[in-house]
């Protein structure tokens, strides 16, 4: 009888023990998907209608179906692998520099317009910005989002500007 109960003890402290790792896991892993559901689109006009989509750890370039440039790394789809914690930095940055906090549309009353579309998607909770005119009239955070994309692309895809 004497030996029942630190064999009993032994046993509650075990599975005590074995429940508390099994819920940190459980927490750790509900924080890894949280983080996983960032998207980004990014949708250029002008001489441009191409798109940039960053997701995890990939970014793809999808030319627009009137894309037609000489160089031909702008008429292919591309896609690049990026490191997660990069991209993660990079969609922090965009929360913490306030992009749920811009209105969802900059117009512009100029006829030469470039228009610029970014939609940011994080767990389930999405917003669409567009700039009718990404010179005159675009946040400087959508002009910083357009020009991190192609950097992040990699084959120097910048902006080309509309004449006059």
């Amino acid at each position: 009888m004497k030996y029942i109960y630190p064999k009993l003890l032994f046993v509650c402290l075990s599975v005590a023990i074995y429940c508390n790792n099994k819920s940190e896991k459980g927490n750790h892993s509900s924080n890894v998907e949280h983080t996983n559901n960032y998207s980004l689109l990014v949708q250029r006009g002008a001489f441009h209608f191409d798109s940039f989509e960053i997701t995890k750890n990939k970014i793809s370039h999808i030319p627009g179906i009137s894309s037609n440039f000489e160089t031909s790394t702008i008429n292919e789809k591309s896609q690049t692998f990026l490191d997660s914690l990069q991209t993660l930095g990079f969609f922090k940055k965009l929360e913490a520099k306030g992009f749920w906090n811009l209105k969802t549309r900059y117009g512009s009353e100029t006829s030469c317009t470039s228009q610029l579309i970014v939609t940011l998607t994080t767990n389930g909770k999405s917003k669409t910005v567009i700039c009718d005119d990404y010179q005159t009239d675009c946040p400087e955070l959508i002009k910083y989002i357009e020009k991190k994309v192609v950097e992040l692309e990699g084959n120097d895809l910048k902006r080309m500007y509309l004449p006059g």
